[in-house]
């Protein structure tokens, strides 16, 4: 292979041609938008750093590597980022179940153990598995809200073999660039520039040649259509990813004493916040914010809705004022993550009964959410796309 096409020059796609010049090849990236990062990028405002999406890496060997060859140093969580909420009976708790509650979730998880019924069955919803090996209430006080601030997903609508059986236990290091995530984009965009990889912005692309070797970095629906005259089990599978939407609100405020500190909140539906969870930015990482930042999580508003007003109610149930923003910052996504369902493993399972030639797939629909395993996604994808 001396020459491929990237289509989609978001950090999938960005990815996926700094492997594929890394093996010498000449990479043409195609990108709809008028420039790179698709959902990542890092606005600075008067008053610190706003992130449009992901505020951070899981810190992975991969990670770790791209860190490296791009020549960025790593900042890690500040130990104020240790305390952890979720939000019960109208406060923050570090721990939000009863003593009760708490004991019927180790006799559960204990019994589970011994029977060997811990892993979910085929089929099985995140619901249906924690119901029956946490509890009712672990499941909705504390697997729910953990799993709805990162799959933007209820219990019921997530499969339990895709999210349970591989989820990593414990909690998992963070990194992220000085900068912001922006920069990651930034220096790989110009990295990639200086390898001599061509970019061209603001143009769509409808069909792809069989002769280039190609590898799709865009979302579910448009590669679904792409892929259709090439691989139609796959193009099915791929158009059957129901892309959810989600919104951020990044807002400073004066510094308060009676703010909770930590990495954030969590809150469960039904329990009376609108939110999925808030970050407490100014918490985690250093240099973020002289001020109060706080990036609110949504899985997003009505038509004409600009979130200020969600923003608002939302904080005065947590903190019982009403504070006035020194800025208030939405950023809404109408697509932004794929709904972890039976259909990512039917997309997985056609592209592993049905191998591509000269084309490959990569994003968070094949399997792995996350900043950092979009990267790990890309590295398979170009490994796939270059093996003989």
């Amino acid at each position: 292979m001396t020459t491929a096409c990237v289509i989609g020059a978001g950090l999938s796609g960005l990815s996926a041609a700094w492997c594929l010049a890394g093996r010498g090849v000449e990479v043409e990236v195609v990108e709809a938008a008028a420039g790179p990062g698709g959902l990542i990028h890092t606005r600075v405002s008067p008053f610190g750093l706003i992130e449009t999406a992901a505020n951070a890496f899981v810190w992975t060997p991969t990670v770790q590597r791209w860190f490296d060859e791009l020549q960025i140093t790593p900042c890690f969580p500040l130990p104020s980022s240790r305390a952890r909420y979720i939000w019960r009976g109208g406060r923050p708790r570090r721990w939000p179940l009863t003593i009760t509650e708490t004991a019927a979730l180790g006799l559960r998880l204990a019994g589970a153990t011994v029977m060997g019924t811990r892993t979910p069955r085929p089929s099985e919803s995140v619901q249906r598995w924690g119901h029956r090996v946490v509890g009712a209430a672990a499941t909705r006080w504390l697997l729910g809200p953990a799993l709805h601030g990162i799959y933007a997903a209820a219990p019921d609508g997530l499969s339990a073999p895709l999210v349970i059986g591989e989820r990593r236990r414990g909690r998992r290091q963070q990194a992220a660039p000085p900068g912001g995530m922006g920069q990651f984009i930034e220096r790989l965009h110009d990295r990639l520039v200086k390898r001599g990889v061509s970019f061209t912005f603001g143009r769509s692309v409808t069909s792809i040649d069989p002769r280039v070797p190609t590898v799709i970095a865009t979302g579910a629906p448009a590669a679904a259509r792409l892929i259709a005259p090439l691989a139609p089990d796959l193009s099915v599978a791929l158009a059957s990813v129901e892309t959810l939407p989600l919104a951020t609100a990044t807002a400073f405020f004066p510094q308060h004493p009676g703010d909770a500190r930590g990495l954030g909140v969590l809150f469960p539906r039904g329990a009376g916040v609108r939110a999925l969870g808030v970050l407490f930015n100014s918490d985690i990482f250093p240099g973020r914010s002289q001020v109060r930042s706080e990036t609110w999580i949504y899985s997003g508003f009505e038509p004409g809705e600009d979130g200020s007003a969600a923003v608002a109610e939302d904080r005065r149930r947590l903190t019982g004022r009403s504070d006035e923003p020194l800025l208030v910052s939405v950023t809404a996504w109408a697509e932004a993550v794929p709904r972890y369902d039976e259909a990512i493993l039917a997309v997985r399972r056609a592209l592993q009964d049905r191998p591509l030639t000269n084309l490959a797939v990569t994003g968070n629909f094949v399997g792995q959410i996350g900043v950092a395993g979009l990267l790990e996604s890309a590295v398979g994808a170009v490994r796939s796309l270059c093996s003989p």
